[in-house]
């Protein structure tokens, strides 16, 4: 399967919907306007039909951020609000990227979200297994302290039993020796 990109290196597979396919992802909804030249279509997304930053640079400028994205042309930055692309100034970009705005900042890394994507994969796969393994009859979560204590009541056990089959033996030997020596004794062999 391949993964297409839209503009701002936006999977398409998971930043666009397939209910909704107009409606752009949300890292890069400022690089493509709404009734003008820069319409949204998912379907169109790695091709060279791809609108974003239409007037303005081309797909190649969409830059994405929390905050909806920009288009880089040149030295001069823009955003798409309604159906026309308005410029940034110095300031504005700068609060893009600064902590007290309110989308966070700029930061564009999802790393966070794909570990943890990864961690809840990973603990749904061993889920799974253990469920798995269970149904099967073989339970991987042994009870430690639980089958120490059965193996010590079988030993316990075990030592008595042997004990009593000992001493089972014995006193059956000592009769048959007793019985031995009355047949002997009535015999008059002895």
């Amino acid at each position: 399967m391949v993964n297409i990109d839209c503009a701002g290196r936006q999977d398409r597979a998971t930043t666009t919907s397939e209910t909704h396919p107009y409606i752009p992802p949300r890292k890069t909804r400022n690089c493509y306007t709404t009734g003008g030249s820069a319409d949204f279509d998912s379907s169109l997304c790695g091709s060279s039909g791809d609108k974003a930053c239409n007037t303005v640079g081309g797909t190649d400028a969409c830059i994405p951020d929390n905050q909806g994205g920009y288009c880089k042309s040149g030295n001069n930055y823009y955003v798409a609000r309604a159906s026309n692309f308005f410029p940034l100034t110095q300031e504005q970009l700068l609060n893009r990227y600064s902590s007290g705005s309110g989308g966070g900042g700029g930061d564009t890394d999802e790393t966070g979200r794909a570990v943890r994507r990864a961690l809840n994969n990973q603990e749904r796969r061993f889920t799974n297994r253990i469920r798995e393994l269970q149904i099967m009859g073989k339970d991987p979560l042994v009870q430690r302290s639980s089958s120490k204590k059965e193996d010590d009541n079988k030993e316990v056990h075990n030592f008595i039993g042997d004990m009593l089959f000992n001493v089972g033996i014995g006193i059956s030997f000592v009769i048959f020796l007793i019985s031995v020596c009355i047949i002997l004794i009535q015999n008059k062999v002895i």
